[in-house]
């Protein structure tokens, strides 16, 4: 049977050294010299089981190094070890250092060691119990995604594309629980389901909805939100989807006193950006033109996170190379994918043989949304041919 890992830490090495003569043979025992030394050992060999801080260390004492770890390693155990056993030490170390048994100087081996069996014990208590939870969580998960996967593909795939994103960018912007952030963007339309399905044909092909339609598509994520909340641990995750369409001027859905601007949780700052991103991108990335259009509707996004998100995701069409396409580049596109300033190469027609746009012009602002309300209502000959990039409009001549 694999030996659980403890990591001892202490200023004093013969201390150490004589430690570690004594458990090695019965745990896989580590020491560390301080408390910066040991968090490098508990980030480079880690998971320990067991961590036990003295209290007065130079730099670092044992309460700051507890402290870290329940943050970086909350399933360790921890326990502190030290010849200053006063009171406001040892209440400090529990309300900070969320410690499992505090030990005096000298301390007995046998009451140590029984100790470290206890905290050994504990920590397999809360690692099965982690395990069968996630267990249960993923099979719950997948029980609703498999629900959206079938119950819209197209919208699905949206999200599984927003959620790559999520995992992207997830330690970058400081999200405390990656896992959470990526499981928010699958669930996000999950309220989906609660649309009667000739209005779910009418959205999968971008036809115009009635406006009681409207409103139940509004509601969505208050379904989501509540079918999320049936799920242990997914609290936090419903109030997400919940919030997702909660622009950070305080406009949107929810319509009541929901908070706005940073008070907003950040796992739905992060879905107002990438959801908007994902309707109007066609490729595996987003382009650095898409985040341009959403500039158009500043007022829904966190200004600061939306920079950021654009710094780690962005990627740049080298149509606009002016040096390796000085004329752009021609290529074939959807309808969805043309954008202000193409030059049509084709008619731009309707399948019965409406012409709206004639090749050999550059696609103005209007133009392109007179286009947006006709692909509502009829069906065009795709894909166009487009030249993007090189000179604009303005530029030539």
């Amino acid at each position: 049977m694999e030996k659980s890992k403890v990591l001892f830490v202490d200023d004093d090495k013969n201390l150490l050294h004589a430690m570690q003569r004594k458990l090695r043979g019965k745990y896989d025992f580590e020491i560390a010299i301080g408390g910066q030394e040991a968090l490098r050992i508990l980030m480079e060999d880690g998971p320990f089981a067991v961590c036990i801080a003295d209290m007065r260390m130079p730099g670092m004492d044992g309460v700051k190094l507890l402290t870290e770890i329940s943050r970086v390693s909350p399933d360790t155990v921890r326990m502190m070890l030290t010849g200053n056993a006063d009171q406001h030490t040892a209440v400090e170390a529990i309300n900070r250092g969320h410690i499992f048994r505090f030990f005096s100087k000298p301390c007995d081996d046998e009451i140590l060691e029984q100790g470290i069996n206890d905290a050994i014990r504990q920590y397999h208590l809360i690692t099965a119990e982690r395990d069968l939870l996630e267990q249960t969580l993923a099979g719950s998960v997948k029980v609703l995604t498999d629900v959206l996967a079938q119950l819209n593909p197209l919208i699905f795939g949206r999200s599984m594309r927003v959620k790559s994103w999520c995992d992207m960018i997830a330690r970058d912007i400081g999200y405390p629980q990656p896992w959470e952030l990526g499981l928010a963007a699958l669930l996000a339309p999950i309220g989906l389901v609660s649309l009667p399905p000739e209005t779910l044909a009418r959205l999968a092909m971008g036809k115009v909805l009635q406006p009681l339609e409207r409103d139940l598509l509004k509601r969505t994520p208050e379904v989501g939100k509540r079918l999320i909340s049936n799920i242990p641990r997914l609290n936090h995750i419903g109030e997400i989807v919940y919030l997702q369409f909660r622009n950070f001027d305080g406009t949107g859905f929810p319509t009541d006193n929901s908070p706005k601007g940073t008070d907003i949780p950040l796992g739905a700052r992060v879905l107002r950006i990438l959801n908007d991103l994902a309707e109007i991108s066609t490729g595996d990335m987003p382009l650095a033109q898409n985040f341009d259009e959403l500039k158009e509707h500043a007022h829904r996004y966190d200004p600061e996170l939306f920079g950021q998100i654009s710094n780690l995701v962005a990627i740049v069409d080298d149509s606009y190379d002016l040096e390796t396409h000085p004329k752009g580049r021609e290529q074939d596109i959807l309808l969805k994918s043309l954008r202000v300033n193409d030059f049509l190469m084709t008619d731009i027609e309707t399948v019965d043989g409406h012409v709206l746009l004639t090749h050999g012009n550059h696609v103005s602002e209007v133009q392109l949304q007179r286009l947006r309300v006709f692909q509502q209502i009829h069906k065009f000959h795709e894909p166009i041919r487009i030249r993007r990039g090189g000179m604009k409009p303005s530029q030539n001549g």
